[in-house]
């Protein structure tokens, strides 16, 4: 991911940290702090797919009320953004849609524009990775039914945390 895209986000500062979580089922978030303060949170969580993204943004801290696309694929504001990426499937998460957030938590570093960009390839980066996986029957897991020779998704995968870091 170009630099000039998460730079508008991160405040001035001497030491760049990150940090890799999983906190529940499926969620994998990369958080990264600018001189031990929290400045921008990418993470992929996996929701109820009956929600709209709407729905989702509104449980997300510092995502606000923005500007959903034509496509309903994102919504982005100022300080935060989901997008959701196309053809995520996975048998561990019945009924789920895989969605990407982006959160600013640096005070006073708001950039709507730049945030419609990065939303969107961030998003991009994830369809293209493990995070994004496509076997619609369970039944593969055991090599059974597909004859596709099934990989399981990365748990901690590195787009996570490499597209943004």
């Amino acid at each position: 991911m170009a630099p000039d895209l998460l730079s508008p986000f991160l405040p001035p500062g001497e030491e760049l940290s990150v940090k890799e979580e999983t906190p529940n089922g499926g969620t994998q978030k990369c958080e990264l702090f600018i001189d031990g303060q929290p400045s921008l949170f990418a993470t992929q969580i996996w929701w109820r797919e009956e929600d709209s993204i709407a729905e989702v943004a509104f449980m997300q801290a510092m995502v606000k009320t923005g500007e959903v696309s034509s496509d309903q694929k994102y919504l982005h504001s100022g300080t935060g953004a989901i997008g959701r990426p196309a053809g995520c499937v996975d048998s561990d998460h019945p009924q789920q849609k895989l969605y990407t957030v982006i959160q600013v938590f640096a005070v006073g570093r708001d950039d709507t524009s730049t945030m419609k960009q990065l939303i969107t390839d961030y998003t991009t980066a994830v369809e293209k990775s493990a995070a994004c996986p496509h076997d619609v029957v369970s039944s593969s897991r055991d090599g059974a039914g597909s004859g596709t020779g099934w990989t399981p998704p990365a748990r901690v995968h590195p787009v996570c945390c490499s597209v943004v870091a």
